[in-house]
């Protein structure tokens, strides 16, 4: 059994008012003062307030007929929600009739969607996940200065795929490296398993245009996202890409870590 992208939703959420909690408050206060980090409630004021839980609802409504209960709903995200006292996936699963699997990856900055991915796969190879749904969220309100969120300009964003087993493309591969090692290395264990015609490479933001020097066509992702950048292409063009391409290879290299990652969709059947 291999995952088939189904359906997919995306979207881009405007700014809410600032609601002052002081359990909230003490909480990231808590959270920071070990590490000497100083909290200042007037980055929450002035910043945009929409947390994951208002995300992950959004994209439930803009998804083409949404699923009952899939076997697994995983939640990935690279920068942490800013009100954190909601579990996002179980909240899901509610809303989707219970009875999901459900967890979220984190801690691995834009790494965890990929993870997330190979999760689900080796689930699905197993025979125990036929259909899994997976969100990748990101938001920039923080209480504390984050170089990524305040010094650059990020959406607060996030993306829902629908996997089952019929669809478009299906995940083949995940490809991750090691710190420093160079997208050259990983984008070449992706492509490797299919023709280069007819593979078109979708690249984030924060890779290297020379390594993806020799492959051709690149989509190159436009600035303005952290984790979702590559997964926000995929859910807005893969009907499109299904009908152009046989494969999608999904590229991004983590500022902060180094690390890079791919992931190879295939739309013919050749688990």
């Amino acid at each position: 059994m291999v995952l088939t992208l189904e359906a997919a939703a995306v979207v881009t959420a405007e700014a809410r008012p600032y609601q002052r909690d002081e359990g909230l408050l003490v909480y990231h206060r808590d959270l920071a003062a070990p590490f000497d980090v100083e909290v200042r409630e007037q980055r929450l004021a002035e910043g945009t307030n929409v947390t994951f839980t208002h995300l992950a609802e959004l994209l439930l409504d803009r998804t083409p007929s949404p699923p009952r209960a899939p076997d697994m709903i995983i939640v990935s995200y690279a920068l942490p929600d800013w009100y954190p006292f909601m579990t996002v996936a179980a909240h899901v699963d509610h809303l989707l009739g219970g009875g999901s699997r459900c967890f979220a990856v984190s801690e691995q900055g834009l790494c965890a969607p990929f993870t997330a991915l190979r999760i689900a796969s080796a689930y699905a190879r197993s025979g125990r996940c036929d259909t899994m749904t997976l969100l990748v969220l990101e938001q920039g309100t923080l209480p504390y200065h984050e170089p990524l969120v305040h010094d650059t300009s990020l959406a607060d964003s996030g993306v829902l795929l629908r996997f089952g087993a019929a669809g478009g493309f299906h995940v083949h591969g995940v490809y991750s490296g090691l710190p420093g090692e160079p997208l050259t290395t990983v984008l070449g264990r992706a492509v490797a398993p299919v023709p280069a015609a007819g593979t078109l490479v979708v690249a984030g933001p924060w890779t290297d245009p020379e390594a993806l020097a020799g492959h051709e066509p690149v989509h190159r992702v436009t600035a303005g996202s952290y984790c979702t950048s590559v997964w926000l292409e995929l859910a807005r063009q893969h009907e499109d890409w299904a009908g152009r391409y046989r494969a999608v290879v999904l590229c991004d290299t983590d500022p902060r870590s180094g690390r890079s990652q791919a992931v190879l969709l295939r739309a013919d059947f050749h688990p």
